[in-house]
């Protein structure tokens, strides 16, 4: 027998379904009617009507418009929301008390009120920062508005039925969560926006005007924070921000297919996703296109046996601050000696001082050599015409005389070998890293020598190609140098950051970041940016979770322990086979029995891109392997690690994890930690030989 609240709640989530068929069925007939009058101001169309053209516009914008309330209202249709909150607003208390239910899409009704409100409106906030009781939330206008909440539900809606509904004071929020992780991968995803906690809701509505920095465990959301930072940033300040003006940087495009692919459901679109070698690249454009023909890019992940001390120390200089300060000193005695500092003389008299010269340059440090050059000339022209004023020359004269003060400091749009300069840098730190010169010669180059020449053409050209960049995502940031955060912060100065990994999972030992002190005290402002930290997993299971830590308890590098949100699933299972071809065998058994327990989506993980090539083509005539893991969705894959990195899977088979794969280091046990914290609810290691001491 249903309770007479559940009656309540199934009579009106049928009512928001009967506004939203009405309102597909309004949108869907206006959308038809203004695509056929737009056609036919099209086909009248003559530019030299300007009416007609203004018309046009009009037209075409209400359709884009109503289309776009039509989507919302389809994209509603079968989940219309997932929340509900009643409150009143404190000091109020004869005033109206408010029931609002909050879902993915906000849906109006005729009247232009919200049947359902946006997840992203403001009012939404006190849904996920507090339960029942005394609250506060920011209004539009930025004003503290306090608030008492009498009721905080949480719907189960599947296919236009209410499935279950929840009430924070009588079910716990992990106990709430752990029903939702429990399902499958795909499941998760197409429920976070529901299950946003309180620690991650702040990130997400932190104000766009600065930049953040999120330490986050393996599983902590910090890329779905990220994500949706996004989303909130365009949907509340449409005025300053736009999509395209947003780039999301991750290490490898299979990382960056998945996390972009929930984009599109957060109402997002035209924001540009590029690897770090794709994103200098474009920005480097036509300068590096040339000389890219004569390079290949050194292998992103190094294995082993590429560990010798001559190379382990030119990645940590090519990843420090060290190698950007080299660059700016070098760039500053360019600029000497391709800016004339001498006196301009008119006649015997000086008419442009090598003071002022000095004084403008240390005025604007930023500007590129080519503008200052421009701006130099022009005002050193502008001081010889008001001479030739002041002298009643003749036209013939100031023409004749101006010849030797054209171009007098240089040519403005003259072209700058940006390569040769480069090179000529490199070789001045030869002696000390004479890898760096050594591999440019023999036609090897990588992202940080992309980002050095990011930073000459920085500093030396005059160019439109830094401009549209308002907003920069960087994911798996450990990964990454902090040479790189210095070039991008000052290649896009007014630029602001959301910056989100785990020092925990730097594969990139040498290169990447061990802790993130350096980066918020040398590269952003620590008094005005913000760092938040995420402890709370809720990707694995306490077994998995425990046997993570466990192998960060043998690390002499500092660590972020993992609180695992307490969802309990199958111990991991570890099992030593006699030989390959029982090693294979035992994974095809394990991958089958994954697969009728209900899981999807499965990963077969090795230590290198050799190792994953071996594996697929044996395990790969007896089971269905994806192939093209570009494209992340259901099956079975096989990876090496550092393709695992931000993904997750239902459940992750760890493949031959030996004593030579896995010696007792930092190095390997940050590999292993990023292996075992990909799997949602079961780990499976299959093994042959002697175990990595780090697993025991």
């Amino acid at each position: 027998m249903r309770s007479e609240v559940w009656k309540k709640e199934e009579q009106h989530l049928e009512e928001t379904l009967r506004e939203i068929d009405r309102n597909i069925e309004r949108y869907s007939g206006e959308v038809e009617v203004l695509r056929e009058e737009n056609q036919e101001r099209y086909d009248m169309y003559r530019s030299s009507d300007s009416d007609m053209h203004n018309d046009l516009v009009v037209g075409l914008s209400w359709e884009d418009q109503v289309r776009f309330l039509l989507r919302q209202n389809r994209l509603a249709s079968e989940t219309p929301y997932f929340g509900r909150i009643d409150y009143q607003e404190t000091g109020d208390e004869d005033g109206e008390s408010f029931s609002l239910y909050i879902g993915k899409h906000g849906v109006p009704n005729g009247q232009d009120q919200p049947v359902v409100v946006d997840w992203r409106a403001p009012i939404s906030s006190i849904y996920y920062d507090s339960d029942v009781g005394e609250s506060s939330y920011l209004s539009p206008d930025e004003e503290r508005i306090s608030v008492r909440i009498d009721l905080k539900r949480t719907f189960e809606i599947e296919k236009r039925r209410l499935i279950d509904f929840y009430d924070t004071d009588v079910i716990a929020n992990d106990d709430f969560l752990t029903k939702y992780l429990a399902k499958n991968k795909e499941v998760v995803l197409g429920e976070i926006i529901a299950t946003i906690q309180k620690e991650q809701n702040t990130i997400i509505r932190d104000t766009p005007w600065h930049s953040v920095i999120v330490q986050g465990v393996a599983g902590s959301g910090k890329t779905t924070v990220a994500m949706h930072r996004i989303s909130y940033i365009l949907y509340n300040y449409p005025e300053k921000f736009r999509a395209e003006h947003f780039f999301v940087i991750g290490s490898n495009s299979m990382l960056l297919h998945y996390i972009t692919g929930v984009l599109p459901t957060l109402e997002v679109d035209h924001v540009q996703a590029l690897t770090m070698t794709e994103f200098l690249e474009s920005i480097l454009d036509a300068d590096w296109k040339k000389q890219k023909k004569k390079m290949r890019y050194a292998s992103d992940f190094r294995t082993q046996e590429e560990t010798k001390d001559e190379v382990r120390k030119t990645r940590r200089f090519k990843g420090s601050l060290g190698f950007v300060k080299a660059a700016q000193r070098w760039i500053d005695r360019l600029e000497h000696r391709l800016l004339s500092r001498e006196d301009a003389v008119l006649e015997g008299k000086t008419i442009f001082r090598q003071e002022e010269v000095e004084t403008f340059c240390q005025a604007f440090p930023r500007m590129p050599l080519q503008r200052k050059i421009d701006v130099l000339n022009k005002r050193l022209m502008n001081q010889f015409k008001n001479e030739c004023r002041d002298r009643d020359w003749s036209a013939d004269k100031s023409r004749t005389e101006s010849k030797a003060f054209r171009g007098y400091y240089g040519k403005a749009k003259g072209k700058i070998d940006l390569w040769g300069y480069y090179l000529e840098f490199i070789q001045e730190l030869s002696d000390e890293y004479p890898l760096l010169i050594e591999n440019l010669q023999a036609g090897v180059a990588d992202l940080y020598d992309l980002a050095i020449l990011t930073l000459f053409k920085k500093r030396l050209t005059d160019t439109d190609d830094f401009t549209g960049v308002r907003h920069i995502v960087i994911d798996e940031a450990q990964d990454f140098g902090i040479s790189l955060f210095a070039v991008l912060k000052q290649a896009f100065p007014e630029c602001t950051f959301t910056i989100v990994g785990d020092t925990s999972q730097n594969i990139f030992y040498d290169s990447g970041m061990n802790d993130w002190k350096e980066l918020r005290e040398e590269i952003f402002d620590a008094g005005r940016d913000r760092f938040y930290t995420l402890a709370k997993s809720y990707r694995n299971t306490v077994e998995i979770s425990q046997y993570a830590g466990k192998i960060l308890e043998k690390c002499t590098f500092e660590t972020y322990q993992i609180d695992p949100i307490l969802r309990h699933g199958m111990e991991v299972e570890v099992k030593k086979a006699g030989n390959r071809e029982e090693m294979t065998a035992e994974t095809v058994r394990r991958i089958r029995e994954i697969q009728e327990r209900g899981y999807k989506t499965i990963a077969v993980i090795c230590r290198t891109e050799e190792e994953a090539w071996k594996a697929e083509e044996e395990l790969s005539s007896r089971c269905r392997i994806e192939r093209d893991p570009e494209d992340f969705t259901n099956g079975v894959m096989v990876l090496p690690i550092h393709k695992t990195k931000g993904l997750e899977f239902d459940a992750a088979i760890l493949w031959n994890p030996d004593e030579e794969a896995y010696p007792m280091d930092d190095a390997a046990a940050r590999l292993l930690y990023v292996a075992i914290t990909r799997a949602l609810h079961e780990l499976h290691i299959v093994y042959i030989g002697k175990l990595s001491k780090l697993l025991e």
